[in-house]
């Protein structure tokens, strides 16, 4: 069953625990929270104390997307609150260092892909990860659309991930809504997180459960 994920970055902070309540009782998976920084991507959006509020509001899971520079500075003071971390390839010298100090702080490791960097960046680090993020759309805001080019990577990043036997799951984030939610299951999408689709909606309980319907894709 394809996983459904809350981007808070589109809900209303003002009333953020009625926010979260909303997706919560409409059965999404998990919350997932995006930081920028305004260097690695060119916008500004809540900081490490956004974690432990909403952990507080929620027993579901929380994932952190840190869109930003020197990822692994953020990363351990985040690990209590958060159950995952996705980090950019592009902003991390050491990987393989970054992946086992957040195994060791019991967080599960997701790996980010911009549109432009192709697989083979993660390619030996597949097996030692939770997850790979592909980004569906330039990160940074919200309300953009599906780039269909990046189906094709996630068609190929799912294959290789099968050849070799991996478990590793494929998030993808960007332009998500029930028109291209089957699109990216069809391609091999486990977990899709939206964020528009869902907030930006009058209905956002309705929203939830049109796209997790729409996610009912069978591969």
């Amino acid at each position: 069953m394809v996983k459904v994920g809350a981007s808070i970055l589109s809900a209303d902070y003002g009333h953020l625990k009625e926010e979260i309540k909303k997706v919560e009782e409409a059965g999404v998976d998990f919350i997932h929270i995006d930081m920028m920084d305004g260097h690695f991507v060119p916008n500004l959006s809540m900081g490490i104390g956004i974690s432990k509020y909403v952990s507080e509001i929620t027993n579901l899971p929380i994932d952190v997307h840190l869109m930003v520079e020197h990822p692994e500075k953020f990363s351990l003071a985040l690990a209590e609150e958060a159950d995952m971390i996705s980090f950019h390839i592009e902003a991390c010298k050491f990987p393989f260092r970054m992946v086992r100090l957040l195994k060791e702080s019991g967080v599960k490791p997701i790996i980010a892909l911009n549109p432009s960097t192709p697989i083979d960046t993660v390619e030996y680090i597949l097996d030692y990860v939770h997850g790979i993020l592909v980004m569906t759309v330039e990160p940074g805001f919200s309300g953009q659309s599906f780039m269909n080019p990046m189906l094709k990577k996630i068609d190929k990043l799912k294959t290789t991930i099968l050849a070799e036997g991996y478990d590793t799951e494929i998030y993808v984030d960007g332009g998500i809504n029930a028109k291209t939610a089957p699109k990216a299951v069809e391609a091999g999408a486990d977990c899709l997180i939206a964020a528009s689709a869902i907030y930006n909606q009058e209905d956002v309980g309705g929203a939830v459960k049109l796209l997790k319907e729409s996610a009912k894709f069978k591969r």
